[in-house]
């Protein structure tokens, strides 16, 4: 009998392949630059187009979601996640393989609001918000095994064939989730567009201020991830302190706190609840930042790394509540499309971000560009510590 703590963990490694997919190419960035002899402009366009399809993927997969049904849905997310991986293998320059990873970013944003609808009606309070919180975990998870390949071939001077290994193993999982997706209820609603959604919404203000705190933060933390989390590996390389080996070891030493982090962070929910987890860590972001901004700046390039491993935590917690927030406060009617819609608003401005961030450091530097991200973790600690009303355990929806 498949229980619902089976749907619950079949859900958590959905999640991984989407960060895995996500997290590809800027855990690659500096292979691909050399491998298609990448610009600063193309470099933000390939590190840019999984987020894009997420952004399209989020919007539409939705509103599939609540028509077709949870399953079919999984179903569809999983075929394209391996369709996008044999056409990214197969690239023969760097237009074909933007492109698929733009059809590779579909699923991503297709598959988080069937993965979060599956956690809501799967769990009971408490135990939504702790699943639903697991989603930094994940990522970290998927961040290390992509760099764990990396440094592995590096030290067995296969660094040819890095790319390819990298996106072959994104697969795997894959096929696990297609052999178990038919022992997972195939729930279906009817759905009846965004405007009945938002109209809906605003009838009440604890799920309107829930819903524009996660739309508002959901920005600022995509913002954070997709140009300083995202340009880790990038910033560390461009900074040379290390040789490639040492410094692809630093990296993974580096993204290494993310487990910790995404591990207390749903742990202190009780505690904290979704707000103050939230406040909390905007305010370590926006003081990391700062902190790696000047020291960039003043080449003080060792305290960098430091500030690096605080803003791993900060970002975590500021990104943990987000759409499990949207998540709690939506109906069942209409929780596939209040997610999609929250992570469309959030992937849309981190995908430009991650366009114009290469250009904007070759213009006023990395250290003066990353001090300026900090303006994003400023705007979430103002929104999530005066728009958002906690809403830890809350079980009434519209």
């Amino acid at each position: 009998m498949f229980m619902k703590n089976d749907t619950l963990k079949l859900m958590l490694l959905s999640i991984f392949v989407d960060e895995w997919n996500v997290f590809t190419v800027p855990m690659l960035g500096i292979f691909l630059i050399r491998y298609f002899n990448a610009d600063a402009a193309w470099t933000g366009i390939l590190t840019g187009a999984t987020l894009g399809g997420a952004a399209i993927g989020s919007i539409l997969g939705g509103i599939i979601n609540d028509s077709l049904g949870r399953r079919k849905s999984f179903l569809i997310n999983n075929i394209i996640f391996i369709i996008a991986a044999i056409a990214s293998l197969f690239s023969r320059n760097v237009l074909m393989f933007t492109v698929s990873r733009f059809i590779a970013g579909f699923p991503v944003g297709s598959d988080i609001p069937n993965v979060y609808s599956y956690i809501m009606e799967s769990s009971s309070p408490g135990k939504r918000e702790y699943f639903g919180t697991m989603n930094t975990e994940m990522a970290t998870l998927a961040i290390l095994s992509i760099n764990s390949i990396i440094l592995l071939m590096l030290l067995i001077h296969l660094s040819k064939i890095i790319w390819r290994l990298v996106i072959f193993s994104s697969v795997i999982p894959n096929i696990i989730l297609l052999i178990n997706y038919n022992r997972l209820d195939n729930i279906s609603v009817n759905n009846h567009g965004y405007i009945n959604f938002i109209k809906k919404l605003r009838e009440n203000n604890l799920k309107w201020h829930a819903t524009l705190y996660s739309w508002i933060c959901g920005i600022c933390s995509s913002v954070e991830v997709s140009t300083f989390a995202f340009f880790i590996p990038y910033i560390v390389t461009r900074l040379h302190i290390y040789n490639i080996i040492g410094s692809r070891i630093i990296i993974l030493l580096i993204y290494a706190f993310g487990v910790p982090a995404g591990i207390i962070g749903p742990l202190m929910l009780p505690r904290l609840g979704l707000k103050r987890l939230g406040s909390y860590g905007f305010i370590i972001a926006f003081i990391s930042l700062i902190g790696s901004g000047l020291s960039i700046y003043l080449g003080r390039y060792y305290i960098t790394l430091i500030f690096m491993v605080i803003f791993i935590f900060g970002n975590h917690w500021n990104n943990q509540p987000l759409l499990t927030a949207q998540a709690l406060v939506s109906s069942r009617e209409y929780r596939g499309t209040a997610i999609g819609l929250s992570n469309f608003i959030g992937n849309v401005p981190s995908f430009l971000a991650v366009l114009a961030f290469p250009t904007i450091v070759s213009i006023i530097g990395l250290g003066i560009a990353t001090m300026l991200i900090s303006i994003a973790s400023l705007t979430g600690i103002i929104v999530s510590s005066k728009v958002f009303i906690e809403i830890y355990r809350y079980t009434e929806s519209f």
